[in-house]
């Protein structure tokens, strides 16, 4: 199962659906990408191999499309107009499934592939 890393509170507020929109710099390569879990974290990761033991996939959701961000977008993203900035992208999220009981995962950048365990443990959740 592909998982995206976000910092918190931004995973509860996507899990909540009070942010449909996720800010990024960077473009998925393929869209739509189906059943990524969504893996909240208590850091920023910058540098390639960063990685966060303090992880939990707080949600799974669908990222359906990549759009330039612009102003109007900022109540969707959890932000407010201070914080928008010109070239970031919007990743619109849909389909978007809480996890009643979050699942612990390492938390990495970009996109990546949760382990087996941590991937069966939310596919069990969602079930429930």
């Amino acid at each position: 199962m592909k998982a995206l890393s976000v910092v918190e509170p931004w995973g509860t507020m996507i899990a909540n659906q009070t942010k449909l929109l996720e800010i990024r710099t960077w473009h998925p390569e393929v869209l739509p990408m189906l059943n990524v879990a969504l893996v909240q974290n208590r850091r920023r990761l910058t540098t390639e191999g960063d990685e966060d033991l303090t992880g939990w996939v707080v949600a799974v959701v669908d990222i359906v499309a990549c759009e330039p961000w612009v102003k109007e977008d900022c109540e969707l993203s959890g932000c407010d107009e201070s914080e928008f900035a010109n070239g970031w992208l919007a990743w619109k999220l849909r389909n978007i499934r809480k996890l009643d009981n979050p699942v612990k995962a390492i938390a990495k950048r970009k996109f990546y592939d949760l382990t087996d365990l941590e991937a069966t443990q939310v596919k069990l959740e969602l079930r429930t």
